[in-house]
């Protein structure tokens, strides 16, 4: 699986985290605090079911791919016969 999906899984992994965190802190009801909680725990459980990858990189950005900037600047720069 490439950087891009991963990165999505990763940000709404995170999301459903703080939306469970938040949830706790204002006293948000039961039911939605647990479903936030389930969704949290099962995108783990569904990244290792599809073997998308390593579980390590849902967890920890990866630091392979180039930056975006550096691509637009190389393709800015690029000279044309």
């Amino acid at each position: 699986m490439g950087l891009g999906p991963m990165a999505r899984i990763r940000v709404k992994f995170y999301s459903f985290a703080a939306v469970t965190v938040a949830g706790i802190a204002v006293g948000a009801p039961m039911w939605s605090v647990l479903a936030a909680a389930l969704i949290c725990v099962a995108i783990p459980f569904a990244v290792v079911a599809q073997d998308a990858g390593p579980l390590r990189a849902l967890f920890l950005p990866s630091r392979v791919a180039a930056p975006a900037t550096t691509v637009r600047k190389a393709a800015h720069h690029a000279q044309i016969p």
